[in-house]
């Protein structure tokens, strides 16, 4: 639980107005009305049960093990996997390059934080 906290405060605070809300706003054509019409139940409750998902992942792949190899593992998991796979998809669709990184270190830094509060709960 912690753990998808966590991920939600990082989301909030990645994509606020005080960070990177207006340029992915820009990069992506979403204006705030738009936001605002969005099916927010639907949005919010998916994201916290992918969440979920991909913290039990983490937690099966950990399993045991202290803080700093499973922050490793987080920041294999996070950047080496899925930042890794991520970034292709934003080319391949002619996404903004700053689009494509923002988005792609949002999930490095969120699953390696998962694996850091996985191995911190888990000596």
């Amino acid at each position: 639980m912690v753990s998808v906290i966590a991920s939600m405060a990082l989301g909030f605070i990645w994509y606020s107005k005080f960070a990177f809300l207006k340029v992915w706003q820009e990069d992506t054509g979403m204006t705030d009305e738009k936001m605002r019409s969005g099916n927010m139940t639907m949005m919010f409750g998916g994201m916290i049960v992918m969440v979920v998902v991909s913290t039990i992942g983490m937690a099966l792949l950990i399993r045991t093990g202290n803080l700093e190899a499973s922050l490793a593992v987080g920041a294999i998991v996070g950047f080496g996997v899925t930042a890794a796979r991520v970034l292709p998809q934003y080319m391949f669709a002619q996404q903004p390059n700053r689009l494509a990184m923002m988005q792609a270190i949002n999930l490095g830094v969120g699953i390696t934080l998962t694996g850091a509060i996985i191995g911190a709960f888990n000596p």
